[in-house]
């Protein structure tokens, strides 16, 4: 079986690196389908084949609304040529929209187009699949559920000293927040929550590449006492030695469809903070993640401390059990029988 992926590797998301390993191991042979070149690369693919996207909006979207339209147009013949070469489209949808939503109309309509095109669409929770089938009109029998892999094992410790280098005490009570800064991922919010629980004793890690709006807002935070800014794209190399800082790691995103970050934070055995959501239910055994409501007040700053404290007395979840549920060989059997059409869903 050959399978054309976009993307196949990314230096950003080792996901498509673990699934793309996992799909090799499975007897699967992966190409490549480059960032950018889907209508080219896709005529070299033969009837049988079958085309795997992640991330659809790249192939369509554009700020400027004729732009948008015409790329949309062209991606959409594409998608007739594939259909006419019997060619299997499978999408994985990993969020309902894309994090950046300029013309709600016209992604909504893109969108439902797309999964209209698709052989099968693989969605990473029961939530989503709930979602996609709302929004977009998806037969249920088009959707399969399958979870996202974890990251144990993958993120090597290189032996730093985090805390020394960035003027941690030892002792110290560390929140980590470790991603794109981003505004919908509720960094604001967080930075206010913490001011209410901090003491002279903790520290929050705040590490990331931040876009324009949120560099501008973090350089103008004025109180920075015990706040540690890494506005940097953390290097891989460096992610083990700087979850092994924290006590507890924080994701108050705004949106959440399925958490790369959050299942990171459990592949590392780290109690997670962050909004009460149906992905949280799939992926989590108890005491591995406090939850709150975003719409109460006080709710994430209570969360913080109620994970502070869980950590301090010492609770052991049973995180192996949880990992185990997200090993790659059977997720990659699972897809590879989603490519296969053969999928009981």
């Amino acid at each position: 079986m050959r399978v054309w992926m976009w993307p196949k590797y990314s230096n950003l998301n080792l996901y498509n690196n673990l699934l793309t390993d996992s799909l090799c191991g499975a007897g699967v042979e992966v190409m490549d389908l480059t960032h950018g070149r889907l209508a080219l690369r896709v005529a070299r693919a033969r009837p049988g084949d079958v085309v795997h996207v992640h991330w659809m909006h790249h192939a369509y979207q554009n700020r400027n609304p004729l732009l948008f339209v015409a790329k949309s147009a062209l991606l959409l013949t594409t998608l007739l040529v594939l259909k006419a070469k019997r060619v299997r489209l499978i999408w994985t949808l990993h969020n309902l929209y894309p994090h950046e939503v300029k013309y709600r109309r016209m992604e909504r309509a893109m969108r439902t187009l797309i999964c209209r095109f698709c052989s099968g669409l693989i969605v990473a929770s029961e939530t989503a699949k709930r979602q996609a089938m709302a929004e977009f009109a998806v037969p249920a029998s088009k959707l399969t559920v399958v979870k996202h892999g974890h990251y144990a094992d993958v993120y090597k410790p290189n032996g730093a000293d985090v805390r020394r280098l960035y003027g941690i005490g030892k002792d110290a009570e560390v929140y980590l927040f470790l991603g794109a800064i981003k505004a919908y991922k509720g960094v604001e919010e967080l930075i206010e929550a913490y001011r209410a629980v901090q003491t002279e004793s903790s520290c929050l890690i705040i590490a990331g590449k931040a876009d324009r709006e949120m560099e501008a807002y973090l350089r103008n935070v004025k109180d920075t006492r015990n706040l540690v800014l890494d506005m940097r794209f953390i290097p891989n190399e460096e992610v083990a030695d700087l979850l092994g800082a924290a006590d507890v790691m924080v994701m108050p995103y705004k949106e959440i469809t399925t958490s790369g970050s959050a299942i990171l934070g459990l592949s590392f055995r780290k109690l997670v903070v962050m909004p009460d959501n149906g992905f949280i239910d799939e992926y989590f055994e108890e005491g591995m993640v406090v939850r709150y409501d975003p719409g109460v007040a006080g709710g994430l700053a209570g969360a913080m401390e109620t994970a502070m404290r869980s950590v301090k007395e010492g609770r052991s979840p049973d995180y192996e059990r949880a990992l185990r549920q997200l090993e790659w060989g059977p997720i990659a059997e699972r897809i590879k029988n989603v490519y296969q059409g053969r999928d009981e869903r």
